[in-house]
């Protein structure tokens, strides 16, 4: 064997051991386009987690408004029960006020005439027990008579001048 067939033998066998460079182009982009589409992935992964966090933290914010909403709710309602209740046994005391006066009048009547003494017994206990109730309600009496006049206690009805008691006396 010469030496030129030497060395065409050897580069026939370096070729033959090597791929051709087409193949191997080919197998090198395979993994840089695994490489390339994985980062990809990754990377849509991330944004998606991202999006997902921002849109957990958006709930979240909007539950706790709407908690505090109906906690807010829940206490304005109560409040509003609560006024409204007063105001509902107000209206219910100024309507009765009149026919306690007529009673406390016919009260006085009775002291005047001759009535059977079980009848006026049965009355004032009525009396009595008409003012507990009305006093547990809040319904308080005012000894008004010869004070100042209070337009937060008193309601006026007429006035008049007296000449030994001074203005804006009751």
């Amino acid at each position: 064997m010469t030496q030129n067939e030497k060395k065409a033998e050897n580069s026939e066998m370096n070729e033959a051991s090597q791929p051709p460079a087409d193949e191997n182009n080919q197998s090198q982009a395979q993994p840089d386009e695994t490489a390339t589409s994985t980062g990809e992935q990754n990377r849509d992964l991330a944004k998606d987690l991202e999006d997902m966090k921002k849109q957990f933290d958006d709930m979240k914010q909007r539950y706790y408004r709407a908690l505090a909403d109906y906690q807010n709710l829940e206490r304005r309602m109560a409040k509003e029960m609560l006024e409204a209740r007063g105001r509902g046994v107000e209206d219910f005391l100024k309507r009765l006020l009149p026919v306690l006066d007529t009673h406390d009048k016919a009260m006085e009547q009775l002291e005047k005439t001759e009535v059977d003494k079980k009848v006026k017994d049965g009355l004032e206990m009525y009396h009595i027990q008409l003012s507990d109730v009305l006093q547990k309600e809040g319904l308080k009496s005012i000894a008004a008579q010869h004070s100042r006049f209070d337009p937060n206690f008193h309601e006026a009805l007429c006035k008049r001048t007296v000449d030994d008691v001074d203005d804006e006396t009751v």
